[in-house]
């Protein structure tokens, strides 16, 4: 029942976002150069037993066409690191194990960016960022969600 009730609110904080025009910025805008430097930052969260061994923790949120969410709430505050991001996401591999897909970035002040790109607005006192940077998304490196992730278990 929780997580039904923690999918829905991000369903509709997603939802509303997207109808008042709130949407992730467009990969030709910039920010793909840092990329590789945020690629080595994050290699080591391939796997799951070292984000979990960095703080991280299974928030036990998953949402549809984005992932499941590892990350250390203690770490959301008004600032974010380029180079470490708050949460990795992991989607099924279809194998039943977990794989490292994409990386987001949590903040509750609104008026924070990354590589360029600023954060959104998430849900009340939190402000988000994806970055698709194992997972390639068709629709936008840094769009929240992606088409070729399926839906959670």
């Amino acid at each position: 029942m929780k997580r039904f009730l923690i999918v829905g609110m991000v369903t509709a904080a997603v939802s509303a976002a997207t109808l008042f025009g709130v949407t992730s910025a467009s990969a030709d805008k910039g920010g793909n150069s840092d990329l590789s430097a945020l690629k080595n930052a994050t290699a080591r969260f391939h796997d799951v037993d070292k984000a979990i061994a960095s703080g991280r923790v299974d928030l036990g949120l998953c949402v549809d066409h984005m992932g499941q969410h590892y990350a250390n709430p203690a770490t959301f505050d008004h600032t974010v690191d380029p180079l470490d991001p708050e949460a990795m996401v992991y989607a099924d591999d279809g194998k039943g194990h977990l794989k490292l897909v994409a990386v987001e970035w949590i903040a509750t002040d609104p008026n924070q960016a990354v590589m360029g790109h600023e954060l959104h607005f998430y849900a009340p006192g939190l402000y988000v960022l994806h970055a698709w940077i194992w997972a390639p998304n068709p629709v936008d490196t840094w769009a929240d969600m992606n088409p070729r992730i399926g839906d959670c278990p």
